[in-house]
């Protein structure tokens, strides 16, 4: 069974994965301010709880996932809402290339980058965001899990390997049993004028 089907299975059997909760919104209010005006994806997006989340915030939001039931349940449950739209795409299989460079001004990762492979995921990123543009990564990590679901969480290799990508500033900040870390690209150089 692939991934897209496994997860596939797992929404259609209407199983959901880790709630946002009020508190959760809460911090990404405080650490973002307000989205209007800014672009945001949301990788991994699932049912798009989150992704409205971050649209309530006034960040014009597109959410993208593999699993086409999940995309589609995300659709159903927040159609109404303008500014908000949800894809199907597969990371993992060169999806994010699809999407043009410098198009977003926040990029979210939700318990998403333990799931897909960090380097192509991250660097792709990197060319999606504008200059100044932020990266959140929000994860379990692995030496937190108990045995046999260390899977799920990001070893601290992967941390180190993802805070060296070269940003202009990290931020990291706890979030119940979660890290959050909030990478900044730098901005674009200054014109001087003759």
């Amino acid at each position: 069974m692939s991934a897209a089907d496994h997860w596939n299975d797992h929404y259609q059997q209407g199983k959901g994965f880790r709630p946002v909760t009020e508190t959760e919104v809460a911090l990404l209010a405080k650490r973002l301010g307000p989205g209007t005006g800014h672009r945001a994806l949301d990788l991994g997006c699932g049912t798009g709880e989150y992704t409205a989340a971050l649209h309530r915030l006034g960040f014009a939001t597109t959410g993208v996932d593999f699993s086409e039931v999940a995309v589609n349940t995300a659709q159903d449950r927040h159609h109404d809402r303008d500014g908000l739209d949800f894809r199907l795409l597969d990371t993992d299989r060169g999806g994010l290339t699809l999407l043009p460079a410098g198009e977003f001004d926040l990029i979210t990762c939700r318990l998403f980058l333990p799931f897909v492979d960090l380097v192509p995921t991250v660097a792709c990123t990197r060319r999606l965001l504008t200059p100044g543009g932020r990266l959140l990564v929000t994860t379990p990590l692995a030496e937190r899990q108990r045995a046999g679901r260390e899977s799920i969480g990001l070893r601290p290799a992967a941390l180190d390997l993802l805070r060296s990508f070269g940003w202009a500033t990290t931020a990291e900040y706890p979030l119940d049993s979660l890290l959050c870390l909030l990478l900044t690209t730098h901005p674009a150089p200054e014109r001087t004028s003759r």
